[in-house]
Formats: structure tokens, sequence, C-alpha cells
């Protein structure tokens, strides 16, 4: 059984990391050329209907996956898969309903919420996209369900049509507006139509994945441990487990669309028109669409780990739960480490060749994307620290995290956005500082968890090497070849010296331990490889896989 789970979370893992890549290549294909269709402008008009969105979002689903995601695991664990059937048909019922109320809710509002966000252009925007959160919603109870039972594949799939979906249609609709002369919040409402033709289409091939995958189901289910559940059992189980991680989530949720405003009035308030602050917020934007793509593998990792977690906790397998927990940590915090780096030293090349028709913007996106750089380290600790305390049934601690990260990011926005010398450049700096201090409040958590205790020894100070190097020897290569290669080129040559620098100084530093390595596919075998090329201590056994 345990060579079984090893085997999916490896699987698991690397179909949603190969999944996400994918994902984030047809992302940048789409909100990168977007960017240059439609300027900051558009672009701020474009995230602030997510303002909205995301609080509606929240309402109707937080912590609902993961409440399914969790009871079906636990169900498994104890041979119950009828249960594990039950439970998603039901939760898939129930967000059926919560998904229609919400969509109607926002929809019918959009012109007195886009005033509420002090951003009245943004109406046009919001009401496109509200009947996205039908779609998310149903979409909820599948993946919850096949994250509970580690199959990743119909949720990659699903994820992947989104992204084709949102980019024919998106850039197809925004492109046809702006060549033929609509004004910026028309333009960003076709964008958004993509929007909401991808969740459609997402939610219609999870449901014919599912429909394809009842049929072939020719096994009779696993003998019952226990009872079968309930639907009021069910439920109540389902708004028990959710409610903790949705509290919290839609907390936070407010926070951002008071973060937006903040941004926006204290933007005003040093002398910004509402158009000049809706284009800085933009830029903003565009900074963080470009920083989020190298977290893409932290949270594959994340999710697919979650149910593995969670499984182990329900059996009360506590070394399994450290063993994977710490492995997780431990990658973690290298591609935290190795995305700030990069950032750091190649912010100015990668922007401007991403966004090269908005030249302007892009400058000062690549000046917010050196100061957000770092916030890549504790924005995936405070990700996965969640994750693990949310699979040890600590549901509580990571929303009361949250809401003092959110706080301190408030305050620090109001006082540095408001400083003319600083301005926009401020809110990279309230973001770090929000993560830094959530993720803190989430390893202090865990250290007072009965049975878990993460291996942290040296957990910075071995990834902080490798990092560095990328960082000097990228910045320096760019510097050096500019000149003679042009930016293009030179940028290429500095990710690809920065890159392989960075792996070398990896294993020769020995930064990743054994039990990373045997989370990888074959990882027995690449750990004898390395332990013939020295690059890998060999002193001690290989511990059992993960």
């Amino acid at each position: 059984m345990a060579k079984e789970k090893s085997n999916s979370i490896v699987k698991g893992t690397l179909v949603l990391i190969a999944g996400n890549l994918v994902v984030k290549i047809i992302g940048a294909l789409f909100k990168l050329p977007l960017a240059n269709i439609i300027g900051a402008d558009g672009m701020g008009l474009y995230n602030a209907s997510f303002i909205v969105y995301d609080i509606f979002l929240v309402l109707s689903t937080a912590g609902f996956p993961l409440a399914v995601s969790k009871m079906v695991s636990a169900s498994c664990a104890h041979g119950n898969d009828e249960d594990a059937l039950k439970i998603f048909r039901v939760s898939r019922a129930c967000f059926l309903v919560i998904g229609l109320i919400f969509t109607a809710l926002m929809f019918f509002g959009a012109e007195m919420y886009s005033g509420w966000i002090g951003n009245n252009r943004a109406y046009l925007a919001i009401l496109t996209l509200s009947p996205a959160i039908l779609f998310v919603s149903l979409m909820s109870a599948y993946r919850g369900y096949y994250q509970g039972i580690n199959d990743m594949i119909p949720t990659t799939i699903s994820q992947i049509t989104e992204a084709v979906c949102r980019l024919v249609v998106g850039l197809s609709l925004s492109w046809y507006l702006n060549a033929a002369g609509y004004d910026p919040q028309v333009v960003a409402a076709g964008a958004i139509l993509g929007i909401t033709a991808g969740e459609f289409v997402s939610t219609f091939s999870l449901a014919m994945i599912h429909c394809r995958k009842m049929r072939q189901r020719t096994h009779r289910p696993k003998r019952r441990t226990q009872p079968s559940l309930s639907v009021a059992n069910i439920i109540g189980t389902m708004f028990a487990t959710s409610v903790p991680i949705g509290i919290g989530t839609i907390i936070i949720s407010a926070i951002n669309a008071l973060d937006n405003v903040v941004v926006m009035r204290r933007l005003e308030s040093i002398g910004y028109s509402e158009q000049q602050a809706n284009t800085l917020y933009g830029t903003y934007n565009m900074a963080f669409t470009v920083f989020s793509l190298p977290i893409t593998i932290a949270s594959a990792l994340i999710v697919s780990v979650f149910p593995v977690l969670s499984y182990a906790h329900a059996c009360r397998n506590f070394a399994r739960v450290n063993r994977t927990a710490s492995a997780s940590l431990r990658i973690t915090v290298i591609v935290g480490m190795a995305s700030a780096a990069l950032f750091l030293s190649l912010s100015y090349p990668i922007v401007m060749l991403l966004f090269f028709r908005q030249p302007q913007a892009a400058r000062v996106a690549a000046m917010i994307l050196t100061i957000l750089a770092p916030t890549a380290v504790p924005i995936t600790m405070f990700m996965l620290t969640s994750a693990i305390l949310q699979a040890v049934d600590k549901l509580f601690a990571p929303t009361g995290s949250s809401i003092v990260g959110g706080i301190i990011c408030l305050l620090c926005n109001w006082v540095l956005i408001g400083q003319k010398s600083i301005g926009i450049f401020g809110a990279p700096v309230g973001l770090f500082t929000c993560f830094t201090v959530a993720s803190i409040l989430n390893m202090a958590a865990i250290g007072r968890c009965k049975n878990i205790r993460l291996k942290v020894r040296h957990l910075f100070s071995k990834a902080l090497t490798p990092a560095a190097v990328m960082g000097v020897t990228g910045f320096a290569a760019f510097r050096l070849t500019l000149s003679p290669l042009g930016l293009f080129k030179s940028a290429a040559f500095s990710i690809l010296i920065a890159l392989v620098n960075y792996l070398l100084v990896l294993f020769l530093n020995h930064t990743l331990e054994r039990e990373d390595i045997l989370l990888l596919p074959k990882g027995h075998v690449i750990v004898r490889i390395l332990e013939r090329l020295h690059l890998l201590d060999s002193r001690f056994a290989p511990a059992d896989r993960i």
C-alpha cells in the first residue's frame, strides 16, 4: 500500500506539474499578448473585475474543494469507495444551487460593485464574468473528488481545455474589439468573455470525463469498513470542514478587495486621476503575471501532496506525514528562492521582452517585479504550510495567519502608497510583509502540533547558495552580453547560463536530500547515479519512498 501511494503522489505531482506548465504557457500566450493589445489601462479594468469575482467565488466555493478532497481521501483510506462517490454526488448538487445563487447576485449587482471598488468603468467586465461563478462551483465538486482519490488527470485535462478556450476566445474578441475602435472597457469585457467561456468548457469536459469513467467502472466497490454516510452526515461534515477554511478565504478576499480600493484611493490622494491610478495598478498586475509563472511548480506539488497528507493522517501514520511534509517544504523553499533570484537579477530583460508593445509600462513593471521578487519565498511557504495544517485538521490556523497578514498588508499599503516618493512601488512591499508574517505564524502553528516534526535544519542556508550563484551569474552574463548580442539574445543566453550554474551548485552543494529525489519517478535510479558522481551523500542507506 505504501508503495502504491508513493507512486500515486509521484504520478499526481508529475501530471499536475506538466499540466500546469502547459496551462502557464497557454496563459502566458493569453495574458502577455492581451497586455500588448489592451495596454495597462485595459489590464487595470481586466484585473478590477477579478476583485469582485474573487469575493463571490470565495463565497460560493471557499473551502469546499479541499473539504471534498479531504472527505474522499479519508473514505478511501478506510476502503469506502462507495461513500467517496456519494460524497461527490451530494457535493455536486449542493454546489449547483450555491453557484446559481451567487451568479445571480454578481450579475444583477455588477454596476453597484464597480462603484464600491472605485473603478466604475469595470462594470461591463464584472457583468461578463459573473456566469463563471456557476461553472467554477460545479467544477469544485469534480476536482475535489478526483484530487481526493489522487487522480490528477481529469483536473489537468480540464485546466488545459479551459486555458485553450480562454486563449482562442479571449484574444480573438479583444483583438477584434480593439481593432474596431471600441473603448477599453468593452475590449476588456471581450477578454473576460474568454474566461467565462473557458470555465464552461472546462466544466463540460470534467463532466464528460466523469461519465466515461463511471461507465468503465466494472469492478464492485470495496467492502465498507464503516456504515454508509447519510446525505445529512455528508453535508454536515462538508460544511464543518470547509467553514474554517472558507472563513479565512472569505476574509482574505475581502481584504484583497479592500486592498484594491486602498491602492486606487491612495494613488488618487497623491495626485493621480482614476484612469491614471487604474493604469498604474494594471502595470503592477503585469508584473505579478510574470511573477506567478514559476510558482506553478510549488502549486502543483501542494495540490498533489494534500490528499496524501490527509490519507496518512487518517491512517495515523505520522512518520509518513513528517517525511512527506518535510520533503515538500524543502522543494518549496528551493523553488521559491530560485524564482526570487531569477527575478532579482533578470527582471528588466524578461519584462521588456514579454511586454514589448508597451515599453513605458514594461519599464515600470520591471522595477515592480524586482521589488516583488523576494516574495516568492514566503508566498510558496505559506501555500504549503497552509496545506499541511489543513491536512492534519488544524483548519483555523491558516485562517488566523491569513487575517493577520492581510491586515498588515493593508496598513503597509496605506502608509507606503500614500507617499509621493513611493506610490505603486509600495504594493509589493506590502505583499512581502503579508506573506512573511503569515508563513511565520503557520510554521509556529505546525510547531505546536503534537505529532508533526518537520526537518527544517539548514532549510534556507542550503537553498540560498545555488540561488545566489544563479542571480549573480545571470546578472553578470546579461550586462556583459547586452551590447554585443542585443536584448533578446542576451536575455536568452543569460537565463541559460543562470539555470546551468544553478543546477550544478544545487547538486554540488547537496541541497536536495535523498527523500526529495525519491519523490521523483525512478528516484532510486537517480539516487544511484548521483551517488556515483559524488553529488549525493551515500553514507546513509536509501530511505523508503515517501
